[in-house]
């Protein structure tokens, strides 16, 4: 899901009715790329790509998403 997108030109370009609300967009398909995804390190979650153009995508593991409020 896509939460950063350019909404009037989303709406322009597949012709969505105003009063429709664009919320997100699920992006659906096979890439036309080589992607990794890596754990996070440093804390650091920027996409990046290497030097033969694989996009790398950082993910933060679940323990590190999720807080023990008993601690």
């Amino acid at each position: 899901m896509i939460g950063l997108v350019r909404r009037d030109d989303l709406r322009k370009t597949i012709d969505i009715p105003k009063e429709m609300k664009i919320l997100l967009v699920l992006a659906m398909g096979i890439p036309d790329e080589e992607i990794v995804i890596d754990t996070v390190v440093n804390k650091d979650i920027r996409y990046w790509r290497d030097e033969y153009g694989v996009h790398h995508v950082p993910k933060r593991k679940l323990d590190d998403c999720i807080q023990d409020i008993h601690t």
